[in-house]
């Protein structure tokens, strides 16, 4: 059932609003530290420690410690495959948008952050489907395949055509990425 582990936790990560603005300053002022970071985001340090650690485990961030001081890098981990493409149109997205605009990468994380839905948009991938289309290929019940596709939806990945659904055609960085790394097959870690 889980095709992309992996991806899925890491939107669920990247749909956090103060994750997100940590990896916004991290991005605009790489090497800062924690406690500069929390003071920025306005976030109490422990709590910037933490959330910045779990952008680190997604493979977004490197972390480099001088002394008792810990500096944060916009750098991805080699060894998470998806961090690299993810973590460049973060960086594109961020060039693009105003922090005011975040919500909208909110909305997209938060489209894919879970299992089902990945499946959801891998069985469009092979082109619009109807509602019992999408019942019958992924045995997922009535009300959770009504409440994903609403998700999927709110994210714009996903359009109602006609008496189905289809992919939607988003341009946001962080869309086009997802949607790529949806495509490719992923080995679960």
């Amino acid at each position: 059932m889980e095709l992309h582990p992996t991806l899925w936790r890491t939107c669920r990560v990247l749909a956090g609003p103060t994750r997100l603005n940590l990896l916004r300053l991290v991005v605009a002022t790489p090497g800062h530290t924690v406690s500069r970071l929390a003071e920025e985001a306005g976030i109490g340090l422990s709590r910037a420690s933490q959330e910045l650690r779990r952008l680190q485990s997604r493979g977004l961030l490197r972390a480099t410690r001088t002394g008792s001081f810990v500096h944060y890098l916009p750098e991805s981990d080699p060894q998470v495959p998806d961090a690299k493409p993810l973590l460049l149109a973060m960086k594109t997205a961020f060039a693009q948008e105003s922090p005011s605009m975040d919500e909208s990468i909110v909305r997209i994380a938060t489209a894919l952050s879970h299992p089902r839905r990945i499946l959801i948009l891998r069985e469009l991938r092979g082109g619009p489907r109807t509602f019992p289309m999408l019942q019958a290929a992924l045995h997922i019940s009535f009300g959770a395949l009504f409440r994903h596709l609403q998700v999927l939806q709110a994210g714009h990945l996903v359009q109602r055509k006609d008496s189905g659904f289809c992919m939607a055609r988003n341009a946001h960085p962080l869309a086009r990425c997802l949607v790529d790394l949806v495509k490719a097959p992923e080995t679960p870690r």
